[in-house]
Formats: C-alpha cells, sequence, structure tokens
C-alpha cells in the first residue's frame, strides 16, 4: 500500500483531522495484514515523530519504493511498527 500525500486544508487544523486520518490510515494497514508504515516526508518531520514514528532509513523500505527513493529530494524517512 502506498499514500502519496496526507493533508489536512489549513482552514481544518488543530481540530483533530491529520489525527483521525492517520488512525484510520494505520487501521486499514492492519485489516490488509501490514505490519509497519512507513512515511517519507520534507517538511512534517516532527509531526510524525509525535505520533509514534522512528527514524529510519533507505534500507528499511519495501525494494520497490527504495528503488524509487529520489536523493536529490533529500527526504526523511520514518517507521511505525502497527
Amino acid at each position: 500500500m502506498s499514500l502519496a500525500c496526507l493533508a489536512v486544508n489549513p482552514e481544518y487544523r488543530h481540530g483533530g483531522r491529520g489525527d483521525e486520518l492517520l488512525e484510520r490510515i494505520e487501521s486499514r494497514a492492519r485489516q490488509m495484514g501490514l505490519n509497519t508504515l512507513f512515511v517519507l516526508t520534507t517538511r512534517t518531520a516532527h509531526w510524525f515523530r509525535e505520533r509514534g514514528f522512528a527514524p529510519s532509513g533507505v534500507e528499511r523500505l519495501p525494494s520497490a519504493r527504495a528503488s524509487l527513493y529520489n536523493y536529490q529530494r533529500n527526504s526523511k524517512i520514518f517507521e511505525k511498527p502497527l
């Protein structure tokens, strides 16, 4: 499973909507039998860390995703066990 973006309109921030979206994503991933959730971010590392994601590396990504990693973007990689 791959999710390209998680965003909340600025007018609706601070209402817990991002947390609700993440909870639904995690629930769906568990239903699919996944045991780890990975995120790549260039701007919101703090948000994901506050929600239990830990720093990770390209070598931990699934091989299909790792082969597409763009080093020029300098995305930070995080993972969370489900």
